[in-house]
């Protein structure tokens, strides 16, 4: 796939001081990372020797042991399309330095030397080794496909790390050899500063840690690779594991590279250049293969906002938004347009929650049911039944005869259920509201979700409109999600009602047809255009990108047809809607926002 390239951590078994051993183990796990279609891998520090050789590091044998075991892995693994980031001792002059080899083709393209040397507990670096020279430039190495850049252990937990500096050069990866000690709580610190700085640079993190056959005098080594994408652990080993192990993540350089693009405090280490720190750009003659992931995940608002408990979060976030919008108008009442659908059922219980956080009565909210052309017995009762539970106030007010007059008016052809049908419906229930508000010097809470926004599924000047907007930032499998969630920790009568809603077929029940009222039959399913939705514009993928993604990640559940079909709307209906998207209402952002003032700003006739 464009732009995929799986990488890999690993961690060998170690055979302490015998470096052609290790050699000859490294070279065993390079070829297995090959066949799986590995671009790149990364193995501990002073793996060749082991880290815990101690004095034996001044021994010109060990040295020279050393010296060819890579010369040996590098002509073992010439044949492989795979770039390998191995660690040794390298002597230069009087000095010894703790070094990574980066290796491809049969030869050393590359060293980088350690330049943080712990010197405390048991750790005594500085007896044996000496620091990268002051100003040596940062590495950062450029295989065509991307970039990388490697840092030795300690240099991760120093204040501004190596990699934070290689930001200039639009590192892509940062490849971490460790011999990190093993005791409580440390591997959550270690995958905490892995996460933290793959968050901040934008970037895959992969960080190899040496294993069992390390010495265990005094302390034990863990053996946990461990490979984080942006701030989230994506891949991780075994904890003191005795057999060796190798983890590989799929990495979209790509997405990556469009999400730094937008993201300029990413590039903000050019101002801590003064430090008298260089980045130097090593070009690497290359062929790394680019990957094909087996699995895609079907959800990935989900994934990328989905902590824990997250659906309280959203609650919490809508309360606090439409609570200090309440506060600014100083009104103490809401309306809120309820149809028994997943959408309003959120949009109803952000708003109460706003009520409980400002210390004011449900029945401040007013819920108000409109009966349209379309609407079912179910629905409707669903909606009352909704509102009741909640505590709010609830008024039925059917339009169904003002829009047969409004549409007799203007010369509507009656029978005709065409565009003009559907919106003079939408149009009045958003002046009912509007008008409800005035008489009770309420704010309209708007019910739309992100999803409809994004494909222009609302009609302009009708549901597009409120007072304030608490779903615009929620796409619809996220509401549909939420309400499964808040649904299994409310009492029995909301939690059944509100089970019955997100299970119901999505609808706006503006035509006398159920089938025609179907939205998914007429857009396709919504966990598709959510799929495409957040790739298109997080990950900046392409057309043909977001076609083989979804049929990797949907494969068995949507035909290819389908998918093509889906996305042939997607792209087609977000273009179109975006002189709807540039007059949004205001609203809380919770995922992505649409809104111009917020994450994406588009011409409408582009």
């Amino acid at each position: 796939m464009e732009g995929v390239y799986r990488i890999a951590a690993a961690t060998p078994r170690l055979h302490l001081g015998d470096a052609a051993a290790n050699a000859k183990e490294l070279v065993r796990l390079a070829k297995a990372a090959a066949r799986d279609g590995v671009s790149a891998i990364v193995f501990p520090e002073l793996c060749l020797t082991g880290y815990t050789c101690g004095d034996m590091f001044f021994r010109d044998e060990l040295l020279r042991a050393a010296s060819a075991a890579v010369e040996v892995f590098a002509a073992k693994t010439a044949s492989l399309p795979l770039v390998s980031v191995v660690g040794l001792p390298i002597a230069d002059g009087p000095a010894i330095y703790n070094a990574a080899a980066v290796v491809h083709g049969g030869k050393m393209v590359g060293t980088v030397r350690k330049r943080t040397l712990p010197n405390y507990g048991e750790y005594y670096e500085r007896r044996q080794f000496t620091p990268a020279p002051a100003g040596e430039p940062l590495a950062v190495f450029d295989v065509g496909s991307f970039r990388f850049g490697v840092e030795i252990c300690e240099d991760l937990w120093t204040p501004v790390p190596p990699s934070s500096l290689m930001a200039e050069c639009g590192v892509d990866v940062v490849f971490n050899l460790s011999a990190s000690t093993e005791f409580l709580g440390k591997s959550q610190k270690r995958r905490s500063l892995v996460e933290q700085q793959s968050l901040r640079l934008g970037c895959a993190y992969a960080m190899a840690c040496a294993g069992t056959g390390e010495s265990s005098s005094d302390a034990v080594y863990g053996g946990c690779p461990l490979i984080a994408v942006e701030g989230r652990t994506v891949a991780e080993g075994k904890m003191l594991r005795a057999a060796p192990q190798i983890v590989a993540a799929d990495v979209d350089v790509a997405a990556a590279r469009h999400r730094r693009r937008s993201t300029s405090s990413v590039y903000c280490s050019r101002s801590l250049a003064g430090v008298g720190q260089q980045t130097q750009l090593v070009a690497v003659s290359a062929q790394v293969p680019e990957s094909t992931p087996s699995v895609l995940s079907c959800s990935p608002f989900l994934d990328e906002y989905g902590e824990d408990r997250w659906w309280r979060r959203l609650l919490d976030i809508q309360a606090a938004g439409l609570a200090r919008r309440m506060a600014s108008a100083s009104v103490g009442r809401l309306v809120v347009g309820v149809s028994g659908g997943a959408d309003s059922a959120l949009a109803l219980l952000g708003a109460s929650a706003a009520l409980d956080r400002m210390g004011l009565e449900r029945d401040s909210l007013l819920a108000v049911v409109m009966p349209g052309f379309g609407s079912t017995k179910t629905t409707q009762s669903r909606a009352v039944a909704l509102a009741e539970a909640v505590g709010a106030s609830v008024r039925v007010v059917d339009i169904r005869e003002s829009c047969r007059r409004h549409l007799l008016e203007i010369g509507h052809v009656e029978g005709v259920h065409d565009i003009a049908y559907e919106n003079a419906q939408a149009r009045e229930r958003t002046q009912v509201l509007m008008d409800l508000a005035n008489m009770e010097h309420a704010l309209v809470v708007g019910t739309g979700d992100l999803s409809e926004i994004a494909l222009g599924w609302n009609t302009y000047n009708g549901d597009h409109m409120s007072m304030y907007q608490i779903n615009a930032s929620v796409p619809k499998t996220m509401v549909l999600a939420a309400l499964r969630h808040i649904a299994g920790e409310s009492e029995e009568r909301l939690g059944d009602i509100l089970r019955r809603t997100a299970s119901s077929p999505i609808t706006p029940e503006l035509i006398p047809d159920a089938a025609a009222n179907d939205s998914e039959v007429r857009l396709g399913p919504y966990e598709l255009h959510d799929f495409f939705l957040f790739h298109y514009l997080v990950d900046g993928a392409a057309a043909d990108k977001l076609r083989e993604m979804a049929r990797i990640a949907f494969a068995g559940k949507y035909s290819p047809e389908e998918v093509d079909d889906t996305l042939c709307k997607f792209i087609r209906r977000f273009r179109a809607a975006q002189y709807k998207r540039n007059c949004v209402p205001d609203g809380p952002k919770i995922t992505l926002s649409l809104s111009p003032r917020a994450d994406w700003r588009m011409p409408s006739d582009m």
